[in-house]
């Protein structure tokens, strides 16, 4: 089982992708459910997601 900063490091790494345009915004907010993350939101600047009842905001820089 994944610790809560491999899951963490891993969701950076799919906004990432996802802010490339490698990966588009409804399979990033898939991949990111599939993670455990919920509430997942993507938006054309951010990804917001909540994950063990914390706010995640995964800028697009």
């Amino acid at each position: 089982m994944a610790t809560l900063i491999d899951t963490i490091n891993q969701g950076d790494r799919i906004a990432n992708l996802w802010r490339g345009g490698t990966v588009a915004a409804l399979a990033a907010q898939e991949r990111l459910t599939e993670l455990g993350f919920y509430a997942v939101v993507v938006g054309e600047r951010t990804i917001v997601a909540w994950l063990n009842g914390h706010r995640f905001e995964l800028p697009a820089v």
